[in-house]
């Protein structure tokens, strides 16, 4: 017998929360969302490109527990609904073989070239240029929305040649990982239909919820740091007001 579906709080939908993401996922019911889509602190993280900007916050390691994501992630998505977490080539095992072990079906490596590389080893290793997404599935795995994606990223410009995403500049929303959103849209229109929800439990600087507000997606955001969740929330308002 199917457990009958538990609605959603209406005041959780369309907002960035100011709070740690336990405290999020225990208001959401078991099977309530359609996507999960986040870009967890999965390293500690700071620009230290010499710029006459002043130095951004750190993004720590330290705020990011794989374990509650992966198993609450997994308690709170629907039967065949897609999970979708950025990653480095250094994290990568270690979250895939979380997420497996919370139940999850691993599907694929998405990979976002950017146009410029990060610093790093300036003269031991070569310079990184890629961050992944992981793709699991809840189950089998729902259908793919519209044609088939590469699993690289690009742009096809007139002509025939292709083009990568660029890096977003850690100054325009004053945080260090903000992800382009034309990369997120991809994925919510492939992983998801218009109407549905898409949370995202690391909301950032709430790229995000831009993207699902262009895609006509319900969305969940939540984030712990006041700053970045101030940012977020202004970003909202001013699509949302525009689109009204």
């Amino acid at each position: 017998m199917l457990k009958p579906e538990m609605p959603i709080q209406p005041d959780l939908l369309d907002r960035i929360h100011l709070l740690d993401n336990r405290e999020l996922f225990a208001q959401l019911p078991d099977e309530s969302v359609d996507l999960v889509l986040t870009d967890p602190p999965y390293k500690n993280y700071r620009s230290n490109r010499p710029v006459a900007h002043q130095k951004l916050k750190r993004v720590a390691v330290k705020q990011f527990d794989l374990p509650l994501l992966a198993r609450e992630s997994f308690r709170v998505l629907k039967p065949g609904a897609h999970l979708y977490c950025w990653c480095d080539h250094v994290n990568y095992p270690a979250i895939r073989a979380e997420l497996e072990a919370s139940g999850f079906h691993y599907k694929n490596c998405l990979v976002w070239v950017k146009n410029n590389h990060g610093s790093g080893d300036l003269k031991g290793n070569w310079a990184p240029q890629h961050e992944f997404v992981l793709f699991v599935t809840k189950g089998k795995g729902r259908a793919m929305f519209g044609k088939r994606q590469p699993n690289v990223f690009y742009r096809r410009l007139e002509g025939g040649t292709t083009k990568f995403f660029s890096k977003v500049s850690n100054y325009r929303f004053d945080h260090g990982t903000t992800k382009p959103v034309e990369l997120l849209r991809i994925i919510i229109q492939a992983a998801s239909a218009p109407g549905e929800i898409v949370l995202d439990p690391y909301g950032g600087s709430g790229s995000t919820a831009e993207a699902c507000i262009l895609e006509g997606r319900r969305f969940i955001l939540s984030e712990v740091d006041g700053d970045y969740c101030r940012v977020a929330q202004n970003r909202i308002e001013q699509l949302l007001n525009h689109k009204s």
